[in-house]
């Protein structure tokens, strides 16, 4: 019998966000799943520079705690041995702006969305389901948060 294949997950800067934020998260359980093996995880270079940019916002006054927080996001980085894949071109990104931005209706996520169409997911990890919502997962393509995911998981 062949192993089975571990599913691969795509995680948008929120999910990185939360579990850095949050104690015992539901992005927490995620990536510890995803540190156990039980799936993998790749993110665009797009959602990694978000994520910076939201370490920073929060906490560009507090050095002490700022230093403590990028050690942590670098960690974690590794812990769940993160694929960053790189952006979508920009021709892919202008296609997907034209199939998705009526039911997206916020162009900053286009490019993340184009990221995850090229890669075909098993799911897309988002806490922004206003934007990456249902007629998106219409893709093909589920977008669930993190606590929608964990039922989805088991």
């Amino acid at each position: 019998m062949p192993p089975q294949e571990v599913r691969l997950l795509f995680a948008d800067s929120n999910a990185f966000v939360e579990n850095l934020f949050v104690e015992n998260s539901a992005a927490s359980v995620v990536m510890d799943m995803v540190a156990a093996g039980s799936y993998r995880l790749c993110t665009c270079q797009t959602v990694i520079s978000d994520v910076e940019r939201a370490i920073l916002k929060k906490l560009g006054k507090e050095p002490e705690q700022l230093d403590q927080f990028v050690s942590d996001w670098q960690q974690l980085k590794q812990e769940v041995n993160l694929q960053v894949v790189p952006d979508a071109v920009p021709e892919l990104v202008r296609q997907t702006y034209h199939s998705y931005i009526a039911l997206m209706r916020h162009k900053n996520d286009i490019p993340i969305l184009a990221c995850a169409l090229t890669i075909m997911p098993y799911v897309v990890l988002s806490g922004n389901r206003e934007h990456l919502n249902d007629k998106v997962a219409k893709s093909g393509i589920p977008m669930l948060t993190c606590e929608e995911f964990l039922p989805f998981a088991n």
